[in-house]
């Protein structure tokens, strides 16, 4: 319990952007509460300013929500991977559309969700997870707000069934090594994470344990033969990476491929995409064909070139050339450049254009494209492709944003030129707060 702040007792009138309760208090900062529901009477104590608002933990649940549910997950509460378990599914959907709303409306913008596409798999929808080791053998998720602590997970219902079975042998092998693990406070250990990634389509699982540099070599090569044997039965591919970074990422300097392909694939809607063990791909892959059919869509009737800025490995630009469409992927990443050009390979398409460059350098006179879908990272585009992007002014822009915070911060640069057609909305993260949604803009 804080030593700050004395528990108080409120009634919860809604649910921020971050999907925790909000309690307003006369005369006071208001306190945002996580594990709450709208009109719920609780019992909190606040723990840290944020802003103009207070955090607060959650003490004791005074009167209930008709709305609330039971979590199938033990660790609902305290895990950082699901924060709505809580939340009946037919809520989340109406939430997330009205906190799109309200963000458009507290931005002063006249727009509204047209059309908002639930996900039919409430579980097991991810394709990829990164669960971290802790400094005491704990393998798991980051605990809710406490991005040092690891959680031992014995169960868990976002990737796949097979997935707790994969964490117990790891776990239990890790140890018996007697090797380190990783503290991310001190930046000292040997196992940092295990990376895990599905092709939900394709039947393919690649195993990726990533460790730091700080055991030698020597040392490793028993156990590296004794990891095979334990995950076998379990993973089309395995394999060993190093991260020699302090940055507390997944991300490999270096990999050594122990069994299979140092890559998967994924097929969705009838495009077979390779992907590399730490590139972006969409971590749904139901609603990622669901998020390919609205972006096609917003593509109708097009009759020139379909620029496709943030290509990545080729996700829209490969569907588009599939259905006949002259595409140019554009991506800063030179290694998904070449994830793309594979991948056009792979699908036998000829008619997709892949080159590396940033946005703000690309000719626009010489290559002129009448659609720009652009798909930037959650901190959204850059403020020098804002300014290429309004100086070139494209017939449409089709702006898909994983973070519609951001992406209404950056609309109005866009309105001064553009009209908005429609607004879709897709929950790609069931149990979360997180919602994609997609802008589909014409020139004015």
């Amino acid at each position: 319990m804080s030593k700050l702040y004395r528990p108080e007792e409120g009634t919860v009138s809604a649910l921020n952007g971050a999907g925790d309760g909000v309690v307003e208090r006369e005369g006071k900062r208001p306190v945002f509460v996580p594990d709450t529901l709208p009109g719920e009477r609780i019992q909190f104590v606040p723990r840290r300013r944020v802003k103009a608002a207070l955090e607060a933990d959650l003490l004791e649940l005074l009167e209930a929500s008709p709305d609330r549910v039971k979590p199938i997950c033990p660790y609902a509460s305290v895990c950082g991977g699901c924060s709505w378990q809580h939340v009946d599914g037919a809520l989340q959907v109406k939430t997330k559309e009205l906190l799109v709303n309200e963000a458009f409306a507290g931005a002063g913008l006249d727009l509204t969700v047209s059309e908002f596409i639930p996900c039919p798999e409430p579980f097991y929808y991810r394709n990829r997870m990164d669960y971290a080791f802790g400094r005491d053998g704990e393998l798991g998720l980051k605990m809710s707000g406490r991005w040092w602590e690891t959680l031992d997970l014995e169960t868990c219902f976002l990737l796949s069934k097979e997935a707790p079975e994969i964490l117990r042998r790891v776990r239990e092998w890790s140890q018996a090594t007697e090797l380190p693990f990783w503290d991310t406070r001190d930046h000292q250990g040997f196992f940092r994470y295990l990376v895990i990634r599905e092709g939900k389509n394709t039947g393919e699982r690649l195993i990726m344990l990533v460790t730091s540099d700080q055991v030698s070599p020597d040392v490793l090569k028993e156990h590296k033969k004794s990891l095979v044997v334990l995950l076998d039965d379990l993973a089309t591919s395995i394999l060993w990476s190093v991260n020699d970074k302090v940055t507390d990422l997944s991300t490999p300097s270096s990999m050594e491929v122990l069994k299979g392909t140092p890559f998967l694939h994924e097929s969705v809607n009838e495009i077979t995409y390779r992907i590399q063990p730490a590139s972006f791909f969409q971590t749904n892959t139901i609603m990622a064909a669901k998020l390919q059919d609205v972006v096609l869509n917003a593509c109708e009737g097009n009759k020139g070139l379909v620029m496709d800025l943030y290509c990545g490995a080729g996700f829209f630009s490969l569907q588009l050339a599939k259905r006949g469409v002259d595409v140019l992927g554009v991506e800063l990443d030179a290694a998904a450049i070449e994830g793309a050009k594979e991948n056009a390979r792979l699908n036998t398409i000829n008619n997709a254009e892949f080159i590396a460059s940033k946005a703000e350098e690309f000719d626009w006179l010489d290559r002129m494209p009448e659609i720009v879908i652009v798909d930037p990272p959650r901190a959204g585009l850059h403020p020098d492709v804002i300014a290429a992007l309004t100086k070139a002014l494209p017939t449409r822009i089709i702006y898909v944003s994983c973070k519609y915070q951001r992406l209404i911060e950056e609309l109005p640069h866009f309105l001064k030129h553009y009209s908005v057609k429609k607004v879709s909305a897709l929950d790609l993260f069931p149990q979360t707060p997180h919602v994609e949604v997609v802008v589909e803009m014409t020139k004015l």
